[in-house]
């Protein structure tokens, strides 16, 4: 990968993640629900660790001019791994929740960003011939494959949640 592709690159991904923060903080404020709420702001918090990770990987290819290596493990450690929204009883999840309409779209929407967002960075992985860039794209792929199953195990929650609590709670009808 030359350098100007290079910049380009991380350029787009840059923005990628720019848009998922925006879009993630302005549709959890905008929601009545609280899980959603919850979830999306867990999710803008995960596109500023993914921004910084990226800006750390622009900063250090100026100052050294060659691919940096990043302690992915001390910016992971910013973050809380376990954003915990069913970590509450069941009960209460089912007295707290309601689904809404705009929420369910928004999860549709947001899945498929992560889907792209993966796809994206799977894509500059096979023309990465740098380790340590192989190195953050790897990572950025686990974080978009941990956003995708945090919005798909909610989205499943909020649109089917009888089935979801059954899951849960490990309570499948015998027959």
């Amino acid at each position: 990968m030359n350098d100007q592709l290079l910049q380009e690159t991380l350029n787009k991904a840059l923005e990628m993640e720019e848009k998922g923060y925006k879009f993630y903080k302005e549709t959890g404020q905008k929601s009545p629900n609280d899980v959603t709420r919850r979830t999306f702001d867990f999710l803008a918090s995960g596109e500023v660790l993914h921004i910084e990770s990226i800006k750390k990987f622009f900063k250090a290819m100026e100052e050294k001019n060659e691919f940096p290596s990043i302690a992915l493990d001390d910016v992971r450690g910013k973050r809380v791994e376990d954003l915990n929204i069913f970590s509450k009883s069941i009960s209460t999840l089912k007295e707290k929740v309601k689904s809404v309409a705009d929420d369910k779209k928004a999860y549709e929407f947001a899945m498929e960003f992560e889907n792209s967002g993966y796809k994206y960075y799977e894509s500059m992985l096979k023309d990465a011939k740098d380790e340590k860039l192989a190195a953050l794209l790897k990572f950025l792929l686990k974080e978009e494959s941990k956003h995708h199953d945090l919005l798909l195990n909610t989205y499943t929650y909020l649109t089917d949640s009888q089935n979801w609590f059954m899951y849960e709670e490990g309570s499948f009808p015998q027959g």
